[in-house]
């Protein structure tokens, strides 16, 4: 009989309440607050979205470097991307400077521009970048990653030879396409958490376009300028994207950084998984607890709960799950690799309730889950 467990703590981010790092030590402050004697590791994820720079600087010998960029409406702002502990690796969370939360009400997706995220990665390959890894959730942009190119010298030259303007409502000025030979020396990582591609039904523009302000004639405005755009760049460098999975994920400038950048689309929570070592230190744990904002069925698609699950499961580590809302079956449980999952919330209450409590209820879970797996050591 164990007497005393190693569990790691791999939470997601609870969208629009904790971060990765904060959900990992509320269920940490919970586990220490019970009866079951155990040492903890903290290891929080993230799959692309919300926290992934958090989650990555939690490495040792990592540095946040911070400066001034344009937001998606042209605005300056402040925002930050990361150096990894070998000095050539930079993580860029594009939504800290093309992100919808940054708009509050003023979403506008035919002006948005992913110009600033691109204003972050030129930085990082002036400062020794080799290696760029991008998450793209939450952006407020469907320019196809027009911006971002722009800003990292890539010519988008409309039939006069001036650069066109920002924004997915002025892709259709595109003419002439004079790549940056200087981004073949930069390998980039963008980490995806959907399959959609550039264009037609489940692409940027009809998919995620409404949700960043787009009226239906707006979508379909922005799907013939996002075809108009990848069509001629795939003319003009033979780089055809057009149906790339993952390549609509974030507006499209995933496929906009694999066809002008050279980029490679890989899945975010497993990437993640890899650079912070979380394989490794599985290895050592008895008990995996794992979790966010929802487990329901999207949960078996790649989300990071269901990664970081089935990494234990590998190895033979039960994991277990506390989110806000479970309305996953039993069976989308087994399949995600899932012991068993436990809701934070102690009874019925509003969002904005939840939200607010998230980190005490989070902790409370936590707290009676440890005082009950006491009762067989």
């Amino acid at each position: 009989m164990v007497s005393h467990l190693h569990i790691g703590i791999a939470m997601n981010a609870f969208k629009g309440s904790l971060s990765a790092v904060e959900a990992a030590e509320a269920v940490r402050r919970g586990l220490e607050r019970s009866r079951l004697s155990c040492h903890i590791h903290l290891m929080p994820l993230a799959d692309g979205g919300d926290g992934t720079l958090e989650a990555m600087l939690t490495q040792p010998g990592s540095a946040r470097r911070r400066l001034i960029v344009q937001n998606p409406l042209g605005e300056s702002i402040e925002a930050a991307y990361g150096i990894l502990a070998d000095g050539e690796t930079a993580v860029i969370e594009m939504a800290l400077a093309s992100g919808l939360a940054l708009l509050g009400s003023r979403r506008d997706a035919l002006r948005a521009t992913t110009y600033g995220t691109g204003e972050l990665m030129h930085h990082a390959i002036k400062q020794g970048a080799k290696r760029i890894i991008v998450g793209v959730g939450g952006s407020a942009t469907v320019d196809g990653g027009a911006g971002c190119m722009q800003a990292l010298g890539v010519q988008l030259l409309d039939s006069t030879g001036a650069p066109i303007s920002y924004g997915g409502g002025s892709l259709h000025q595109l003419a002439q396409v004079e790549p940056n030979p200087a981004l073949e020396n930069v390998e980039i990582l963008v980490l995806c958490d959907v399959d959609n591609p550039p264009l037609g039904k489940h692409g940027a523009a009809r998919i995620f376009g409404p949700q960043k302000g787009a009226s239906p004639q707006q979508v379909e405005l922005l799907e013939k300028n996002l075809t108009h755009y990848f069509s001629i760049i795939a003319e003009q460098t033979g780089r055809d994207v057009r149906e790339l999975p993952g390549g609509g994920a974030a507006g499209a400038l995933a496929g906009g950084l694999a066809a002008l950048g050279g980029a490679k689309l890989v899945p975010g929570a497993e990437t993640l998984i890899r650079f912070l070592n979380y394989e490794d230190r599985i290895k050592t744990c008895d008990l995996i607890f794992t979790g966010e904002g929802s487990i329901d069925a999207q949960t078996e698609h790649g989300k990071a709960p269901a990664v970081i699950a089935a990494k234990a499961a590998e190895n033979g580590i039960p994991a277990i799950a506390i989110a806000g809302s479970i309305p996953a079956d039993a069976d989308t449980l087994i399949r995600s690799n899932l012991q068993a999952a436990f809701s934070l919330v102690p009874a019925p209450v509003s969002l904005e309730d939840a939200i607010q409590h998230s980190a005490e209820w989070l902790s409370n879970t936590a707290q009676n889950i440890g005082n009950l797996l006491a009762i067989n050591l």
